[in-house]
């Protein structure tokens, strides 16, 4: 498969998955970008088996580059890209996503990354752990802690709005 292939078919996943870890639309598209620069020059040396793990590792280590360089605490901004989609569609969409961030920003950074990799990304639980260099136990304890404050934080939130 060659970059553009993989930039197609990988770009809305690698992109929300940075946007999860930084919260800046502008941000994610400038860690996207050099995600899959990393990607291409790595690809034209070597082959990878399993291309969507290794690619959500490749944004992983990118986005710690980008937070060891700049050493910034506050990486917030409300900026939305848009899709090719009815204006329904997004304001449903984003409003889900915002609300799924929001809640995911009250777990520890390991529960927050388990529930993005394994639930809304798919990722196998092999493939998370190697993505965030965690043995398996222990990612699955990050995922299973991760779960259960969700489901708290969600039943809160059903009850405060009806």
């Amino acid at each position: 498969m060659d970059i553009e292939q993989l930039y197609l078919r990988y770009i809305n996943d690698i992109y929300r998955y940075l946007y999860s870890l930084c919260k800046n639309p502008t941000l994610a598209e400038d860690l996207m970008q050099d995600t899959f620069y990393k990607a291409h020059i790595t690809l034209l040396t070597n082959t990878v088996q399993d291309i969507k793990p290794w690619l959500f590792k490749v944004a992983y280590y990118t986005h710690i580059d980008y937070i060891r360089k700049e050493r910034r605490v506050d990486l917030t901004n409300n900026l939305e890209r848009s899709t090719f989609m009815t204006p329904e569609t997004i304001a449903v969409n984003e409003e889900s996503f915002h609300s799924l961030i929001s809640l995911l920003d009250q777990l520890s950074p390991y529960e927050k990354q388990a529930i993005m990799l394994c639930d809304v990304h798919d990722c196998t639980y092999e493939q998370a752990s190697n993505i965030l260099d965690l043995k398996i136990n222990t990612l699955k304890s990050h995922l299973s802690r991760g779960r259960k404050k969700m489901r708290v934080l969600i039943e809160k939130e059903r009850q405060q709005y009806g």
